[in-house]
Parts: C-alpha cells; sequence; structure tokens
C-alpha cells in the first residue's frame, strides 16, 4: 500500500508532503477519484516568482480574482478549499520555482500546511510531486 493509499483511508494525516518518484498525474488522480476526493492539479512549470504562484494557485483553485499577491490573503482563502471527503493538492513543476525563488516557495508550503492541519475546515493534503530540491517536508518513497 502506498502512502497515496493511506492517507486517502485516513491512516495517514493530512499534510505536506514530497514524492520525489510519483506516478503519472493521471494515476494519481484516478486513484484519488475513485476514493471520492478532490483532485486538484497544481502546475507550475512556467512560474518564477511570487506573484505568479499566487496567481497560479489562485486560478487552479478556483479562488476568487481578489486573492491579490499577498500569502496573508492566500491563507484566508485557503480556507475555502474543501470538498466533502477531502482535497488532494498535485503540486508539479514545483522544482524551478524552488531554486529562483525559495522564499516564495517555502511560504508556500507554510501556508499549505497551515491549513492542512486545519482540520475544521476540511481536509486537504498537498503532494509535492517529482524531482527538485530538498523540501522541509516528510518525504514518501
Amino acid at each position: 500500500m502506498s502512502q497515496l493509499d493511506l492517507l486517502l483511508a485516513g491512516e495517514l494525516t493530512p499534510g505536506v508532503y514530497r514524492w520525489p518518484a510519483a506516478p503519472p498525474t493521471v494515476k494519481v488522480k484516478g486513484v484519488v477519484d475513485q476514493e471520492g476526493w478532490h483532485f486538484v492539479d497544481l502546475d507550475t512549470a512556467t512560474v518564477v516568482d511570487k506573484a505568479g504562484l499566487l496567481d497560479a494557485v489562485a486560478k487552479t483553485l478556483g479562488l476568487p480574482a481578489y486573492l491579490g499577491r499577498s500569502f496573508d490573503a492566500f491563507a484566508e482563502l485557503l480556507a475555502e478549499v474543501r470538498d466533502e471527503h477531502g482535497v488532494v493538492v498535485w503540486w508539479q513543476g514545483w522544482a524551478g520555482l524552488a531554486q529562483l525563488n525559495p522564499q516564495a516557495t517555502e511560504l508556500a508550503l507554510t501556508e499549505f500546511a497551515t491549513r492542512a492541519a486545519d482540520r475544521e475546515q476540511g481536509v486537504l493534503a498537498v503532494v509535492v510531486a517529482g524531482p527538485g530540491p530538498v523540501l522541509d517536508v516528510s518525504t514518501w518513497e
């Protein structure tokens, strides 16, 4: 059983995880969908700065256009991201941003982790998929 299976079965605490050897997105989406969770594909491969990251997150998560470009607004609006069974944010294309702007990447990871820890807002997990620089999050093998 993979770490993803454990997460979806409620046997692993939702949070932010890195999966360097992650399977293809379509396969993960199928597993997530089959378990009744909402799958969100966040691709930041072309993002190079904080503003681009916040724009990509807002667009992908369907957050209001008035999100603005601050992590305070980002944190407030993450509370609106919820689904009956849970939400998996599949973050791919992150490595370039992490190299070009590690501070923005770390701030986003912190906000995602804070939201994931707040179970009153609903279950949220973020999986940082694919190879890249070392991050301060738990890693799946």
